[in-house]
């Protein structure tokens, strides 16, 4: 993954999705040795700190975007996140990358799973 990253291809990353990074390999819950706070910052800092990394974030469209994905696609409960991210994707211009192939439900969303 590190070379994907560090090569020429601009990437968008979410600050929601940092965050949940961090939420996630820290949780003592999730792994036997979870990943030390400082380690799991320092691994966001590093995408973040890439010359070919753009922050992506809700513009004015995203909520608009996002109720018609919830409403199109009949979501409850936690794909609601999905539709989130593809309605911040979809907003932007941005092709999602991701093995989740639930993200194909969602009309006028450009994905695929990483190369």
């Amino acid at each position: 993954m590190a070379g994907a990253i560090e090569g020429d291809a601009q990437f968008g990353v979410s600050p929601l999705a940092l965050a949940a990074v961090v939420r996630i390999v820290t949780n003592s819950r999730s792994f036997k040795q979870p990943t030390p706070l400082e380690r799991a910052l320092a691994f966001c800092d590093n995408l973040l700190g890439q010359p070919n990394c753009e922050v992506v974030e809700p513009g004015p469209r995203h909520w608009t975007i996002f109720k018609h994905l919830c409403v199109e696609v009949a979501l409850r409960g936690p794909p609601v996140t999905d539709a989130w991210y593809a309605a911040l994707a979809i907003e932007h211009g941005c092709s999602f990358i991701t093995f989740d192939r639930d993200f194909a439900r969602f009309p006028g969303l450009d994905w695929r799973a990483p190369d």
